[in-house]
């Protein structure tokens, strides 16, 4: 995947995953993985730091005293919660990180991550560092690496990330780093393809990944699935694809595939509530599949064509009903109060997701305007921005139509008493940390139905 260093030379390389968050659950580090893989393939020694797995600030500054680096990477994964009822911000802890790296080492820095393809130049800026990728790493890194190498470094400033047409395989995970996701959830990740051709009105997917889906061989998938269960002890396994239900159905070759191999494990994945029909269920839990996050977004035809999801809500209700027969696990994921929400609709949508009946849904209030989304062109339009305002703290987007303390105090009023409807999401967060302590795997949403039932 890299570059030919000429006459050998290599850089000791140290990739850093600064990610801090454990909401709603702790999630393996998979770029960052992938980075430290193509730079070890490529001859380049490198060690992977998990700021969560391997001990924080304290540890990080331990491993930096004891050992000279050539190149530091930091993959950025989050700005903030993007919840207007818990809007808090991770910037300072990607601070804190650069400025331990800073204090001992000269070493350039590159930063990379999906938070870091969002805003760019703000990151950039804020942590001051030499370089920067945006989207895919693997080539961009290793080619850094080997310039800095052969001692021709490139002029600081943003490196060209460069769509890969397969994902290469992780298979260089660290055991130490995978033990603690282990112990707290039971989950590893798995991409079998990147790229999200959706224009979904609020969503950095395709700035972050492109818009074409890139997939992985199902083979080497499911090769994979089995190195995570058989090798590292997964437990349960999580799908980390923008949407896994692409429309050409390439993951079914995928889900054959897990049939075919026998892999026993159970999985979850996002899913996209369109054109999923009961034989392709049924197909989904023969390889596993347990449970369903489905990115339903809106609860009415009007404010889902204001999101630009190209579906409508009865194609929602068929997939949900579908999986419902199945005895499949499925969590609706809604946001209030965006484009073309008013008072009817708010009421509409709420009678609406009494139909979801059986499933977990998870009520957001306002949506977090990300640059270069239809989101920030109307927000803009509609004066709540304007187009030079940093985003690197959280805004929100609410439609002029109806208060937002109308919409809060009516999902409040809809969801009360009952243990299936989350709102304020943070609230529930505790509630799987809790659980993942007791020995649960999975994202644990699931526990609330099942419960429900009872």
């Amino acid at each position: 995947m890299g570059s030919q260093l000429t006459g050998g030379a290599t850089v000791d390389c140290l990739i850093i995953s600064a990610n801090q968050v454990v909401t709603p659950y702790p999630v393996y580090p998979l770029g960052a993985a992938y980075i430290t893989d193509a730079l070890q393939r490529a001859g380049h020694p490198t060690v992977h730091f998990d700021m969560l797995a391997d001990g924080g600030l304290q540890a990080l500054a331990g491993l930096l005293a004891q050992k000279t680096f050539g190149l530091v990477g930091i993959s950025i994964r989050n700005i903030d919660t993007v919840d207007s009822t818990d809007p808090r911000g991770y910037l300072d802890d990607v601070v804190a990180v650069a400025r331990c790296v800073r204090d001992f080492t000269a070493a350039p820095v590159v930063l990379g991550g999906p938070a870091f393809s969002i805003m760019p130049e703000e990151f950039l800026a804020l942590v001051g560092a030499e370089y920067g990728v945006v989207g895919e790493g693997e080539r961009a890194v290793v080619e850094l690496a080997g310039a800095l190498a052969c001692g021709r470094p490139p002029e600081p400033g943003m490196l060209a990330g460069q769509r890969v047409k397969r994902v290469a395989p992780c298979v260089g995970l660290a055991a130490n780093t995978v033990g603690y996701y282990l112990e707290h959830g039971g989950m590893l990740n798995v991409q079998t393809k990147r790229g999200c051709p959706y224009s979904c009105g609020y969503c950095s997917y395709p700035t972050i990944e492109g818009n074409r889906m890139r997939f992985r061989d199902p083979r080497e998938v499911v090769e994979e699935i089995v190195c995570l269960k058989e090798r590292y002890g997964a437990r349960y396994l999580f799908f980390a694809d923008s949407v896994f239900n692409d429309s050409a159905e390439k993951y079914l070759e995928t889900v054959e595939e897990m049939i075919r191999r026998d892999v026993s494990l159970p999985w979850c994945a996002f899913f996209r509530p369109q054109g999923i029909t009961k034989s392709k269920l049924r197909l989904l839990k023969r390889a596993g599949l347990v449970a369903m996050e489905l990115g339903t977004d809106a609860a009415t035809d009007t404010t889902l064509a204001g999101l630009n999801k190209g579906f409508g809500f009865e194609e929602v209700v068929q997939v949900h009903q579908g999986a419902m027969d199945m005895d499949i696990s499925c969590a609706h994921f809604i946001m209030f109060g965006g484009p073309g929400e008013d008072k009817e609709t708010l009421a509409r949508g709420l009678a609406n997701i009494d139909r979801l009946d059986g499933a977990a849904v998870f009520g957001f209030v306002g949506i977090r305007i990300l640059p270069k989304t239809a989101i920030f062109e109307r927000a803009v339009s509609e004066g709540i921005i304007s187009c030079d305002d940093s985003l690197l703290e959280p805004k929100f987007y609410y439609s002029p139509d109806v208060a937002r303390e109308e919409i809060e105090s009516a999902v409040q009023q809809a969801f009360s008493g009952r243990i299936d409807r989350i709102f304020p999401c943070h609230q529930f967060y505790d509630r799987i940390a809790m659980l993942h302590g007791m020995g649960h795997a999975g994202p644990l949403w699931d526990l609330l139905l099942k419960k429900r039932r009872q």
